[in-house]
């Protein structure tokens, strides 16, 4: 480093004078922020007028864990069943493709050029990671929400659990191989497996401390999750523990622990445009653009074995997983993004001693493979992430709505009830169960729905019911969750047809004043013949979601920022 930049704080504060305005220049000619940030990196160090060198990565490590651990983090929680668990076949589908045909096209296709099979598993398992930072960055610059983000975001989580997973096998499998000679399956599972177990144990308990104490409020979020962040890189540092999985891990399982520990994964959100815009100018410096120079035959195969592998396995997920349109179209080439969990496998392989001394051409080539194909996929990545998003219409999208429930999650189809009082039952429990609230019982909420309901039906004709409970309890918003009857239930409705669609709503006590305006809302959309036809003919409650989010929707379910 210069003399300018040996100081960390100097080191720091540069990367985001010269990144900052860099990101905004790239957003405002049409390129994702990070772009501009990446760009800005290459600037400053040894590709152009090296005011960074090689020991900028060393010396500002503390920064880019800490900020690579707050990214898996925020991924992680995205791994939340209560929001997934109608679209686990989607999700799982398009990341076991994706991953598999990732790690086949490469092995084989360096196995054909150097015919080391070493180096083709190795650079195969590397191969199969999705840099969350890059995906997360183009989501949040574009405001982006949907079917699509939801499912990228859960499948870039699981694509880096996979890839810390098969490089952790491969890796045992190689280091094996190399000393004795022969491979030795059972041996490298548990090398795996123990990597796995200690990043399970670690992300479990930090995250199981953190929500005890902000629960009886030892701490407050934003200090929480900043120290439980660094206690699980710590940790995991020590445990020879991969810290990325733990942070992963972290952020699972504060995805998992309610709505409290939800909305501990977004408590460091003012923090992220500093660290992101530092990271990414960080990731430039690292680049070195005469390592193109040497990517030869080899890179060539990587680049396209690992771009075909992307596109084509997260198409062919998305066709055997879904039948919505703009996710099989669009998730494969939002995959491409190369970088943070790949540079650190990297690293790892060069810190392996045992590994450099039985094969050090393996770890050269590997090296200059690996780094050289990341300058191209991080320069292509963000703006095939920003052309999926834009082209799935869900850019902007991330903005504060009158109905907050129609969502993908809050759906279910087909509902099938024996009368009035069993669906209100079912779909009551589902709202507890969906919506993650701990202090309000089924029974609660059926007694307050049902003393409503007994006044007066709920049911609007045309096949519509919207029963309804006032909470006494206060909470974040007005909850709902909307279940089709294809075969109809009697609803003692005005119209004497029976009931097809029923919209239940809960709405908090400090909501009362936009009640009146979600059940209009709702009233509006539900009164539409054609959205009504379509809903019935919906097989799934992604298929719903589509139907209600056509573009028609906006004059019932507004934003209220517009």
């Amino acid at each position: 480093m210069s003399e300018i930049t040996s100081n960390p704080i100097v080191a720091i504060s540069l990367l985001f004078v010269v990144g900052y305005p860099a990101g905004l220049l790239a957003k405002k000619i049409g390129i994702p922020k990070v772009t501009g940030n990446i760009l800005a990196g290459v600037v400053l160090g040894p590709s152009v007028i090296s005011l960074f060198d090689e020991s900028a990565a060393r010396t500002l490590e503390p920064l880019t864990i800490f900020a690579m651990g707050m990214i898996t983090c925020v991924v992680g929680g995205h791994l939340s069943y209560r929001r997934l668990h109608n679209a686990l076949r989607r999700i799982g589908s398009v990341a076991i493709a994706e991953v598999l045909l990732t790690f086949g096209l490469v092995s084989s296709g360096i196995y054909w050029i150097t015919g080391s099979l070493p180096t083709a598993l190795l650079m195969g398992a590397i191969a199969t990671e999705t840099a969350p930072a890059t995906v997360l960055a183009v989501i949040r610059e574009e405001r982006a929400k949907g079917l699509l983000i939801k499912t990228l975001l859960a499948v870039v989580a699981l694509d880096n659990v996979l890839c810390i997973l098969l490089f952790s096998l491969m890796k045992a499998q190689v280091t094996h191989f190399l000393v004795s000679g022969e491979m030795a399956f059972l041996t490298a599972m548990m090398v795996a497996c123990k990597g796995l177990l200690f990043s399970i144990l670690i992300g479990g308990g930090v995250g199981s401390l953190l929500v005890y104490l902000v629960r009886k409020k030892k701490i407050e979020a934003f200090s929480g999750l900043f120290m439980a962040i660094l206690l699980s890189i710590s940790a995991a540092e020590l445990l020879h523990a991969s810290p990325l999985l733990t942070s992963l891990i972290l952020g699972i399982f504060l995805g998992n622990s309610g709505r409290d520990g939800e909305s501990l994964v977004t408590s460091l959100e003012s923090l992220e445009p500093v660290l992101m815009t530092c990271f990414f100018t960080l990731a430039g410096v690292d680049i070195h653009l005469d390592s193109l120079g040497s990517f030869g035959l080899l890179g060539a195969a990587y680049l396209f074995a690992r771009l075909t592998g992307k596109v084509a396995g997260g198409t062919l997920g998305g066709w055997l997983g879904t039948d919505i349109a703009r996710i099989r179209n669009n998730i494969g080439p939002a995959l491409l993004s190369h970088a943070g969990l790949a540079i650190g496998l990297v690293v790892l392989l060069q810190g392996d001693s045992e590994l450099a001394a039985a094969n050090p051409k393996m770890i050269e080539d590997i090296t200059n493979v690996v780094l050289a194909s990341i300058v191209l996929f991080e320069i292509i990545g963000p703006p095939l992430v920003r052309r999926s998003v834009t082209q799935a219409g869900e850019a902007g999208k991330d903005r504060e709505r009158i109905v907050k429930f129609i969502q993908e999650e809050y759906i279910v189809t087909p509902l099938e009830a024996e009368d009035k009082w069993d669906a209100i039952r079912q779909l009551a429990a589902f709202l507890i169960k969906t919506h993650g609230i701990k202090d309000l019982t089924v029974e609660d909420l059926i007694e307050s729905i049902e003393e409503r309901e007994k006044t007066i039906s709920t049911a609007m004709g045309s096949g519509v019911a919207i029963p309804h409970a006032k909470l006494p309890a206060s909470g974040p918003e007005i909850m709902g969750v909307m279940g089709i009857c294809p075969s109809g239930i009697d609803f003692d409705a005005p119209d004497h047809r029976p009931v097809n669609y029923i919209i239940m709503i809960a709405t908090p006590k400090e909501h009362q004043d936009r009640h009146l305006q979600v059940m209009a809302a709702v009233a509006r959309m539900i009164s539409n013949p054609d959205i009504r036809a379509k809903l019935l003919t919906a097989q799934t409650p992604a298929e719903v979601y589509e139907v209600i989010e056509v573009e028609p929707g906006e004059n019932y379910n507004y934003f209220l920022e517009d």
